[in-house]
């Protein structure tokens, strides 16, 4: 009996100390989850009113239209704000069949704050009767873009849109669609170390700029589409020299009344080490792995992209490095 209570004693001595053990505090900061932004597009459409006459009141929906969601990563309302982050994360979706999207978006329980664009189109406003659509007047349908919109961690939020109709009174054809390019490369800012003499010493640098690797995502938001008439955003990525390139894209003659065509090329934080370049008596030698951490984001804008433009030495570089 003696044996069994000096046990049981030593069970609860053991316990306890191991409790004392694991009371600390942990307080977690910057908690991310996932909202849902989703909704319903439609458009109006020419329909028999049932008394003889017609109505344009009536709706179907719409396939294929893009919506994007644009959430800053740092700031007031940002989606990490007590971290020092910059630019902005941005996703997309695509309506389907019945005119319905959904988008997940990482959020945070403070509430961030969500540019939501829904983007417009050119097309007819067609008539239907008895489920057989006769094409229409050529038309020109307007995007939404919504004002700041709080998105908190595990709530979803309802954007729906109701396209309408404007007819176009001119020939659209007076409206000089054509294509630009543009082109450049990214670089990124290295620490530089020299060597020379018969007893090298170490000389740092202000560092050098080098070509980014291959796979940085870049961004082109154009002000005006010439069909969409709201902002287009395109996206490319940087080859294995550091080179981007827009081709192609839709823009107006230079003469185009109501149309700037100003684009803002970016691109995004990126999470890397920052490498020491080596030259040793004036010979390349091997990197030598730096600190890890983030490049800021950097910006840049071209202005005027009419029609035949190929503006080829859009260079710029990542901003400062902010180590881990």
């Amino acid at each position: 009996m003696k044996k069994s209570l000096l046990a049981l004693s030593l069970t609860l001595v053991l316990f306890s100390c191991k409790k004392e053990e694991t009371t600390s505090d942990f307080a977690a900061t910057d908690v991310t989850g996932t909202s849902t932004v989703k909704g319903n597009v439609n458009k109006n459409v020419i329909t028999p009113n049932g008394a003889g006459g017609w109505t344009n009141n009536n709706r179907i929906n719409m396939a294929g239209v893009v919506v994007t969601v644009k959430v800053n990563k740092g700031g007031a309302g940002g989606l990490y704000p007590n971290a020092v982050a910059n630019g902005a994360d941005v996703y997309s979706g695509t309506t389907d069949a019945n005119g319905n999207y959904a988008i997940n978006v990482k959020s945070n329980s403070n509430g961030v704050s969500a540019l939501i664009t829904i983007d417009g189109f050119t097309g007819t406003q067609d008539t239907i009767i008895n489920n057989v659509t006769k094409t229409g007047l050529y038309a020109t349908y307007a995007g939404l873009q919504s004002p700041l919109t709080t998105l908190f961690m595990g709530q979803n939020i309802t954007i729906n849109h109701n396209f309408t109709a404007t007819n176009v009174s001119s020939n659209p054809n007076l409206i000089n669609i054509g294509t630009a390019s543009l082109s450049g490369s990214i670089s990124i800012n290295m620490i530089l170390t020299t060597k020379t003499g018969t007893n090298p010493t170490t000389v740092v640098g202000g560092g050098t700029n080098i070509a980014v690797p291959a796979g940085i995502t870049v961004y082109m938001s154009l002000d005006k589409d010439p069909t969409l008439l709201v902002p287009k955003l395109y996206t490319t990525t940087t080859d294995a020299a550091g080179r981007y390139a827009f081709t192609n894209f839709a823009t107006v003659a230079s003469t185009t009344p109501g149309f700037l065509q100003n684009a803002t090329i970016w691109i995004s934080d990126y999470a890397s080490n920052r490498d020491t370049v080596r030259i040793v008596n004036g010979v390349n030698a091997p990197t030598t792995a730096g600190p890890s951490g983030v490049f800021g984001n950097a910006t840049t804008n071209q202005g005027g992209l009419y029609n035949n433009e190929n503006r080829n030495a859009t260079n710029f570089s990542f901003g400062g490095f902010t180590a881990n």
